[in-house]
């Protein structure tokens, strides 16, 4: 790219940028607004001069918020300035995954989507009808009735591989292994194309969260478990490291639930069960119970019969943590603000989902790397193939 033409950008991103800082500050913001948008036009007329392609063929920017689509273009340039190099057939094949979702419309996404939804109906009935009741069991992803017309959830696919290619080329790069590579890779072509092969080979051989290869012993560990359930996880931690651990903090929202944390751990050393969410702040919520106890969450209307108290981490726990899971349906991104302190202080192992939404796989690792960017992110797959899901990320300094 030109210097001159680089530079020219790249001060047009610092003003949209200051723009955008001033704009949450005060009350009359349309002039702001106004020139924000001038600087968005301006910035994507010279991307498309310098470059190849259209910008916005590879990403539908007009969809994008002012904050988001200032974050995409920075990746963009980032790229430009330090190109994907391709040194083997995993990254030909990531490579050429972001290629046909650049060369394609979000339109033409959904179209795929949707003959590879009947050609499944076709061949496999069952296997289709546990996709379709998936999304009315678990509808943070959208919702999807074919014989109705509703395609959301293809949708929503279609609308973040459209609008986060650089993200996920991003995080891609940002992988300590190939394996972790592999599996976004797997994960993104399971959305594009409903391919059920390529997740189901890299599925993780060892329990949830604990990968031995990275999470070696739990000496004098301090392990926080965020959505304890009634236990489960933490009884597969001391199964996969002993008890050497110096004290275990239970988090879990659901007073039924804590009651058989209790008892199922009622065995072990140093517990600390506290039915608590966690959050950014302080505050109160309410339990809205799901069908399946282990997907219960919390919501600000008082649609649950339960009132639970919100706590920030960094609050909460007074003494240094080592190890922080995380699995509280959505919740992730708003308990990883509130617990800043630590991150920054104390440098925990991070095993956090990401598979609550489209958003979650590049968004929570782009938080913790803006707290801590010392961190080295691996990806782990735990489910089934057919919907992916339980893939978890993994934080070690």
């Amino acid at each position: 790219m030109d210097k001159e033409v680089e530079q020219k950008i790249f001060e047009l991103l610092e003003v949209i940028g200051e723009a955008l800082e001033h704009q949450m500050k005060t009350e009359d913001s349309r002039i702001l607004k106004e020139d924000i948008s001038e600087g968005r036009k301006c910035v994507e007329k010279n991307l498309n001069v310098v470059l190849p392609y259209s910008i916005t063929d590879r990403i539908d920017t007009e969809s994008l918020s002012d904050a988001d689509w200032l974050l995409e273009i920075y990746r963009v340039m980032d790229e430009i300035k330090q190109p994907f190099l391709i040194q083997n057939l995993y990254d030909k094949e990531f490579f050429a995954l972001l290629n046909y979702i650049w060369n394609n419309s979000r339109e033409k996404l959904v179209e795929v989507m949707k003959n590879n939804l009947l050609w499944l109906k076709g061949q496999n009935f069952s296997a289709y009808n546990r996709f379709v009741t998936y999304f009315a069991r678990f509808p943070l992803w959208g919702t999807i009735h074919p014989e109705q017309g509703d395609y959301q959830t293809l949708e929503f696919r279609a609308a973040v591989l459209k609008q986060r290619s650089y993200e996920f080329l991003w995080l891609y790069r940002r992988l300590e292994d190939y394996l972790s590579k592999r599996t976004l890779y797997a994960i993104l072509r399971n959305w594009a194309e409903l391919d059920l092969n390529d997740i189901s080979v890299v599925k993780s051989i060892f329990f949830d969260y604990y990968e031995p290869d990275l999470f070696s012993d739990n000496k004098e560990d301090v392990f926080v478990d965020i959505g304890a359930f009634n236990g489960d996880s933490i009884l597969q931690y001391i199964q996969m490291y002993g008890t050497g651990y110096k004290r275990i903090y239970a988090y879990e929202i659901s007073s039924k639930s804590c009651i058989e944390l209790e008892k199922n751990l009622a065995e072990y050393h140093d517990i600390v069960i506290r039915q608590k969410g966690a959050g950014a702040s302080g505050g109160v919520m309410y339990l809205n119970e799901n069908e399946i106890t282990s997907a219960n969450k919390l919501e600000e209307a008082q649609t649950g019969y339960e009132r639970v108290e919100v706590v920030s981490l960094d609050e909460d726990i007074e003494e240094s943590v080592t190890f922080i899971k995380m699995d509280i349906e959505g919740a992730e991104q708003s308990a990883i603000l509130g617990m800043q302190k630590i991150i920054k202080r104390d440098h925990p192992k991070l095993a956090i989902c990401v598979y609550h939404g489209y958003e979650d796989i590049w968004k929570i690792p782009f938080l913790i790397d803006s707290i801590y960017p010392q961190y080295k992110f691996y990806l782990r797959h735990y489910g089934g193939n057919l919907v992916p899901t339980e893939f978890v990320l993994l934080c070690k300094v």
